[in-house]
C-alpha cells in the first residue's frame, strides 16, 4: 500500500530531523509501528506521537538503562511517551484535530499536527 502525502511528510521531517535514510524510517509506517500510527492518524489513538531514534536498551536489574548488548547502530521507535525511554533527541507530532475525529491523510503544512523537537 502507498503512503499518504501525509505520512510521507511526516517521514521526511523524520528524516531530516535524524538525518536518515528514508528505507530506515519506513518502517514507522509499515511494520510493527503501522497500527499505532494509524490509529493515531484516525483520531482514535493518544493525540501525540513521539519517535526517537536511538540504541536498543534494556533495564538491569538495579533499574539502570544499559546499551542491548549486540546491538550497533541506533533503531527508530514510535511511542506514546508511556514505555519506551527518551536517550537524547526525539520528535513529536501532535494531533490537533477532536478526539475521533480524522486526520486529513492527504495534507501537509496545516494546522492538523504539530511537530517539534524534545530532549531528554
Amino acid at each position: 500500500m502507498a503512503m499518504t502525502p501525509r505520512a510521507k511528510h511526516m517521514q521526511s521531517l523524520i528524516n531530516d530531523a535524524f538525518q536518515a535514510h528514508e528505507s530506515e524510517s519506513l518502517g514507522l509506517f509499515t511494520d510493527q509501528y503501522k497500527p499505532i500510527f494509524e490509529a493515531w492518524m484516525k483520531g482514535t489513538g493518544p493525540a501525540h506521537l513521539f519517535v526517537y531514534y536511538q540504541m536498543p536498551y534494556t533495564i538491569n536489574e538495579n533499574g539502570e538503562v544499559e546499551d542491548l548488548k549486540g546491538a550497533h547502530k541506533p533503531i527508530f521507535v514510535l511511542s506514546d511517551g508511556e514505555k519506551e525511554k527518551l536517550r537524547g533527541k526525539g520528535i513529536y507530532f501532535v494531533r490537533c484535530t477532536p478526539p475521533g475525529k480524522a486526520i486529513n491523510s492527504q495534507g501537509q503544512n496545516d494546522n492538523e499536527v504539530l511537530f517539534g523537537e524534545i530532549s531528554d
